[in-house]
């Protein structure tokens, strides 16, 4: 089958390597470079470097929707256009041009979680059970029919990048059997418009910790914020001092949000407004992540002192 891929982040890799292996992959559309590298180079997105690796044709496009980008795709007449996080909203002209439409991977329980984050969304929220879908895109966003969907479970203890990295890998099988069944007719089903949630893009404020909130709430945001925007905490000094929180345990125990009860190897105790947040990795401004304790010591903190809460 004659395929266009559009994606741009790590999520997208395995789908675009399962397709190259098992079809004839015309084209890669993936977002411009942009500023990702340390000193302020540009870089192709993850999606890019593969494509140049595996020697696919590439255009790093800022839209797919007009002009050369889409002169090019009618040019390479696809059967299918396969998407996993591309970026982009697609239009009609894209929409209507391959015959079996255009396909989405989607890192959620259709329709909840319509958007741009739908992982980092379900696991602020504290979901465990989600799942994966390959839908048909429509112009509505993420409103497509549903070609294929299985449940999956979300492991408390990873963080989002971890767990979209493992959802990029269970998405490549799934595009490939729903792709082997388009020529049989594949039946599809409508989204229940009822159950409808969404998931829009994370803030730099979605990493704020103050700990009068719950622990498990501060642990769930924690994970929700890897590796964008990450948490951050303010020790309350003069002035105060800012470290993001890398990794953390929810543990039992009361006390003053945000006091720290005690610091150990096992890490620094901060009382929260319901069970204490065990802190275990940190990282200063500029500086790799490190062991909390040792973050504590370089610090000089002492039991008794203050996260902002």
């Amino acid at each position: 089958m004659r395929v266009v891929f559009l994606g741009t982040p790590e999520i997208a890799l395995p789908t675009l390597r399962a397709l190259a292996a098992s079809h004839e992959l015309c084209a890669v559309f993936t977002q411009p470079a942009a500023r990702r590298a340390r000193g302020g180079k540009t870089e192709s997105s993850p999606v890019g470097h593969a494509a140049s690796a595996l020697g696919i044709e590439c255009h790093e496009v800022e839209s797919v929707n007009a002009g050369e980008p889409l002169a090019r795709m009618q040019t390479l007449k696809p059967d299918v256009i396969v998407v996993v996080a591309f970026g982009q909203l697609l239009k009609r002209a894209v929409l209507g041009l391959p015959r079996h439409g255009c396909l989405n991977f989607h890192p959620s329980a259709l329709p909840k979680y319509r958007g741009a984050a739908p992982v980092q969304r379900a696991v602020l929220d504290g979901v465990t059970d989600s799942g994966l879908t390959i839908m048909r895109l429509v112009k509505k966003m993420d409103a497509g029919p549903i070609l294929l969907q299985r449940a999956w479970r979300m492991d408390p203890d990873k963080n989002a990048q971890e767990l979209l990295a493992e959802a990029g890998e269970a998405g490549a099988p799934m595009m490939l059997e729903v792709l082997a069944q388009l020529e049989h007719g594949l039946a599809a089903r409508e989204q229940d418009e009822s159950q409808v949630t969404f998931a829009p893009p994370l803030t730099r404020s979605d990493g704020e910790l103050l700990f009068a909130r719950p622990a498990t709430e501060l642990h769930n945001r924690i994970r929700a914020v890897q590796p964008w925007p990450k948490a951050e905490a303010w020790i309350e000094r003069e002035p105060s001092v800012r470290v993001l929180v890398q990794r953390a345990v929810v543990e039992p125990g009361s006390g003053e949000p945000g006091t720290i009860q005690g610091i150990s190897r096992q890490g620094i105790r901060v009382a929260c407004g319901d069970g204490v947040l065990r802190l275990l990795e940190l990282q200063l401004e500029g500086k790799p992540p490190r062991p909390a304790r040792d973050v504590a010591n370089g610090l000089r903190l002492k039991p008794g002192e203050r996260f902002r809460a």
